[in-house]
């Protein structure tokens, strides 16, 4: 298990030079041969995303008011916080447009033929308790505070976790998290 802060996370232009985003994690941490890489993305007008050739996607709104994405020409899939992740092809033409101002946006992505990956968001309540899956592999704080033994972890701060581990974190107060999980393929 590793803590990192998101003063922390690595800040890399995207692939089409059109953005920015946060590298959360890399698995493994080599750049080029990752097979899973979790980050945030800076949205900050309408634009094309980049496409990934031989990636599965997964995206969600971390921050902001929402955005509306065209995959391939089919009928636009608006997204906000309230929206749950969404799963498409990296292969894919896809555009974005802001609903109203600037966003974050928390991509999983999982190099195909590796590993199948999911990303799933969680509303905790004040007091409850969120316990990971053996599957799981990182957790990022949206927003509130979650705690970890005595370890606050508020507004992008993530957790990579280690195989099969089982961390339970406690929500101080009304929270929000991500949590990203990865099965190697076969």
């Amino acid at each position: 298990m590793r803590i990192q802060r998101s003063a922390e996370h690595r800040i890399v232009p995207w692939a089409n030079g059109l953005g920015i985003t946060a590298d959360v994690f890399l698995w493994p941490p080599a750049i080029e041969e990752w097979t899973w890489r979790l980050s945030i993305a800076d949205v900050s007008d309408d634009v094309p995303f980049s496409v990934m050739a031989g990636i599965d996607r997964h995206i969600m709104v971390a921050n902001g008011t929402g955005m509306a994405l065209v995959i391939d020409g089919a009928p636009e899939v608006r997204m906000d916080e309230q929206f749950g992740p969404l799963a498409f092809d990296g292969d894919s033409v896809t555009t974005c447009r802001l609903i109203d101002g600037p966003i974050n946006d928390l991509n999983l992505m999982v190099r195909r033929g590796r590993a199948l990956g999911s990303l799933r968001s969680i509303r905790l309540p004040a007091g409850s308790t969120l316990t990971t899956e053996p599957d799981d592999v990182a957790m990022v704080v949206l927003t509130g505070v979650l705690r970890l033994d005595n370890e606050p972890l508020s507004g992008f701060d993530a957790v990579l976790l280690d195989p099969d581990e089982r961390l339970a974190f406690h929500a101080d107060d009304a929270s929000w998290c991500a949590v990203a999980t990865v099965r190697p393929h076969g």
